[in-house]
């Protein structure tokens, strides 16, 4: 089966000095989609928030809906149902994020991960996804028996966008980071079979990633991308504090259905982290806000 996956990210004010999501904002978003599921308009969708930001992942068939802006409307239509709403919250329409059309063929157990980020260092997030991506060792052994699993990488430098294809290309992709010197961010990686890899929204808010066979590990995706970032759980995402924070979900895909989602920072793991964090950070945060 073929899917079609879009995400979008914004930001709402007014509740609890703004370091969280009003709970109502949640519940039109819930109410909204989900008729939409029940109208078999999309296959499905989840709404996660991190401090003040809410994520919309919406699954659709990637038959009926071909074109970039397909979706559109039922973005808009869950925003207009929002600003419709009496509570004391606003809807900052300058922070919305859009990536259409994530298309890929269903695996017999498809794994995504979708990485929510806050308070992070884009350019330095995302040189980290380049390392990852451009690590030899990795996936040596997939590499050399099947070429389709090398892979283009797809950048954008400010309004520029460019592609370079994996090793082959790392020294001009290299050169032009450092003659440029501006902001760049990771927008997608596809294998030469046009399967995608990931997808990323342009402030690197919030990415999606298949992983296992034949991608990436999910621990090594993950060991990567949270360093010198706060693994935060489902139970921990105010934004008090503002610490560069971010939360990891897992979801199974199958026949367009997600199921999920799974708390991966939950566990005894990331608790020692976390522990490790405080203690090398406190000191740097408590008095910024």
């Amino acid at each position: 089966m073929k899917i079609r996956l879009d995400f979008i990210k914004f930001c709402v004010s007014g509740y609890v000095d703004n370091v969280s999501v009003h709970p109502v904002v949640i519940e039109k978003l819930e109410c909204f989609l989900s008729e939409l599921v029940s109208k078999k308009e999309i296959l499905d969708y989840n709404v996660l928030t991190l401090s003040n930001k809410v994520s919309i992942i919406l699954l659709s068939d990637a038959e009926r809906f071909k074109e970039k802006g397909d979706v559109d409307s039922i973005v808009y239509g869950a925003i207009e149902n929002l600003e419709k709403c009496e509570c004391s919250f606003a809807f900052e329409k300058d922070t919305l994020k859009q990536f259409r059309n994530f298309s890929f063929t269903e695996r017999k157990n498809e794994s995504i991960l979708i990485f929510f980020a806050t308070n992070i260092d884009v350019k330095l997030h995302n040189m980290r996804i380049l390392n990852l991506l451009f690590d030899p060792f990795s996936k040596v052994k997939d590499f050399l028996s099947n070429s389709d699993l090398v892979f283009t990488i797809n950048l954008r430098f400010g309004a520029q966008a460019k592609s370079y294809n994996q090793f082959e290309e790392l020294f001009e992709l290299a050169e032009e980071i450092k003659r440029t010197g501006s902001d760049f961010y990771v927008e997608s990686v596809l294998y030469q079979n046009s399967q995608p890899l990931m997808a990323s929204l342009e402030d690197s808010s919030v990415s999606v990633w298949r992983v296992s066979k034949p991608y990436y590990p999910l621990n090594f995706i993950l060991d990567i991308l949270s360093r010198d970032i706060l693994p935060v759980t489902f139970y921990d995402t105010s934004n008090v504090f503002d610490f560069p924070k971010s939360l990891a979900i897992g979801f199974s895909v199958q026949n367009g259905k997600l199921y999920g989602p799974l708390d991966l920072f939950d566990n005894s793991f990331y608790d020692y982290l976390r522990t490790k964090f405080y203690e090398r950070n406190y000191e740097n945060y408590k008095y910024r806000r």
